[in-house]
């Protein structure tokens, strides 16, 4: 099996490293301890049904492909040395499947799929997992480890969808960055009543998304302040395109859309100047951004992979300047309520970026929002005070 990759893959493949490992995780938290040889058993079911979740990258002259890794993947087992969102090393298996005492994490590559994919497959490996813990389960609209391997999975939907007409490469201006004394990347995990949040959006009018976003925006906003800095701030927020466009692919469907927080110093203005720009998300938007980069994939497909890496690197990273911060939300996650109930919590978390101290990631199910924090800051202040602003306990 070789996979050429779509833009975003070709992007992540060239841009990978230490310091900007490309990756992020899905993780699933269980109220009881966790068979290893059982989730062993799961990885292997579900690797036979998605065969492109079992790969390595490849470098050709022209572009990146993921192809068939030889080996198995193998379950490894957290321990204190175990680092979040690290870099996959050449050759390596460009998904991980870390193990605890009552959690397992599944961490990838972008350029293998994005969050919502990834979410699809841990809930399937989670299904599995159960099945085989001799547990019967409603496996309708879930990924089944028992059906046939679906070609339109492995579908690059960028491709398919991508308007020429639309294509027009923006570059964002520069943003405030708060001041860093960085450290070691760490992953903070804050859990949340999905009903607190809810009440709290809805007295403003707005989504959990824009509710989350607001808070984060007016703490960055307290502490540009005191940085004594005059730039804007803004929010990367990831836009799944699958609500767009109809496609089943398991690849890499995103893009994004820049939300910049309203100078104001009302909160409830300054949420409902949030919504406003969101209201901007739709279907002529969305299929403009897709067509951005897909463009100049379709320009340079001559050009030598070598030169053209050091392109697609640069011009990825230009569409994306202009940042203070990522948001990603991958909403509610319902699961089957067979193993619903045996699940405390999701977690779901981005990967360290050199240059950006702070990232924020969300993932519901049930009643519990977990919110999750990747920085490579020392003094973590600013993320105790968003977790205590979402439940009106800020200053």
């Amino acid at each position: 099996m070789k996979i050429k990759l779509d833009h975003l893959g070709q992007f992540y493949s060239a841009a990978s490293d230490e310091k900007n490992p490309g990756t992020f995780c899905v993780g699933v938290t269980l109220k009881e301890p966790l068979d290893s040889e059982k989730l062993q058993q799961a990885v292997n079911d579900l690797m036979k049904r998605l065969p492109h979740m079992n790969v390595r990258m490849h470098s050709g002259f022209f572009h990146y492909y993921n192809v068939a890794h030889e080996k198995p993947l193998m379950i490894e087992k957290e321990n204190e040395h175990t680092e979040p969102c690290r870099h996959f090393e050449k050759g390596s298996h460009l998904l991980r499947v870390i193990y605890g005492k009552c959690n397992f994490t599944l961490e990838v590559l972008h350029s293998v799929c994005d969050g919502r994919s990834l979410a699809k497959v841990a809930s399937a490996l989670l299904i599995r997992y159960y099945e085989l813990m001799e547990i019967s389960v409603n496996k309708d609209g879930f990924i089944d480890c028992s059906d046939i391997v679906h070609a339109e999975e492995m579908d690059d939907s960028y491709a398919r969808f991508a308007d020429m007409r639309r294509a027009k490469l923006t570059k964002g201006e520069e943003a405030y960055m708060p001041k860093s004394e960085k450290t070691k990347a760490q992953i903070i995990t804050q859990k949340f009543d999905l009903a607190t949040l809810k009440a709290g959006a809805q007295e403003l009018g707005v989504t959990i998304t824009e509710y989350i976003m607001a808070h984060i925006c007016n703490e960055f906003a307290k502490q540009r302040e005191k940085d004594g800095v005059e730039k804007g701030i803004t929010c990367n927020i990831p836009i799944d395109c699958r609500g767009f466009f109809p496609s089943r692919t398991l690849m890499s469907f995103v893009t994004h859309k820049i939300i910049k927080m309203p100078e104001s110093a009302n909160f409830a203005e300054m949420a409902q100047g949030i919504k406003k720009q969101f209201r901007g998300i739709n279907l002529d938007y969305v299929q403009g951004k897709i067509s951005e980069l897909e463009k100049w994939i379709r320009f340079g497909r001559f050009i030598p992979l070598f030169i053209k890496k050091w392109i697609i690197k640069g011009v990825g990273n230009s569409s994306l300047e202009g940042c203070s911060t990522w948001f990603s939300n991958l909403g509610l996650i319902n699961l089957p309520k067979e193993v619903q109930n045996k699940v405390d919590m999701l977690t779901f978390a981005l990967g360290p970026e050199a240059e950006m101290p702070y990232q924020f990631a969300c993932v519901t199910t049930g009643n519990t929002l977990t919110l999750m924090t990747t920085t490579t800051e020392r003094d973590t202040t600013i993320i105790d005070r968003i977790g205590k602003a979402l439940v009106g306990r800020g200053a």
